[in-house]
């Protein structure tokens, strides 16, 4: 982390790469259930037994990415970008496959469907607060900033 004028820091490509791995892993098996309800793989495969293994294999991911990241962080803290918008811009894709990911969980758990739109209200506002924070501070993108 470099330091520049009173409280401005920017972020090497570590940090930033820590950052949308960690959640490209959070996100990643409601993606996988938007792609299995999009598809109706839900017909073929159990549910409960599927998302087991989608669970481990998300839990086998995430430990090898992290050593992955670590035998890389040493290159990745020298590399140093004013913003990062081309991955600002993958993570709102993520979030966004994401939210719908979580709305098919609750579908899939036997939720009640009238309350779906409640949920992804709530859900897509929390993490909507949250891109805004991440974006303003890890990215350098501010939205609402005055020109």
């Amino acid at each position: 982390m470099i330091r520049l004028k009173k409280n401005q820091k920017i972020y090497s490509q570590f940090e930033i790469n820590t950052i949308l791995f960690f959640l490209t892993m959070f996100w990643f098996m409601p993606i996988v259930l938007v792609v299995m309800y999009v598809f109706d793989f839900d017909t073929l495969f159990d549910i409960n037994q599927f998302l087991f293994w989608v669970i481990m294999s998300v839990f086998l991911i995430t430990i090898l990415g992290s050593i992955g990241l670590l035998t890389q962080k040493d290159r990745l803290k020298r590399q140093v970008k004013p913003a990062y918008l081309g991955e600002f811009t993958y993570l709102l894709f993520i979030h966004a496959f994401g939210i719908l990911g979580f709305v098919v969980f609750y579908d899939y758990l036997g939720g009640d469907r009238q309350f779906i739109a409640n949920i992804l209200i709530i859900i897509a506002a929390a993490f909507g607060y949250l891109l805004l924070r991440l974006g303003r501070t890890f990215f350098k993108i501010d939205y609402m900033k005055k020109k």
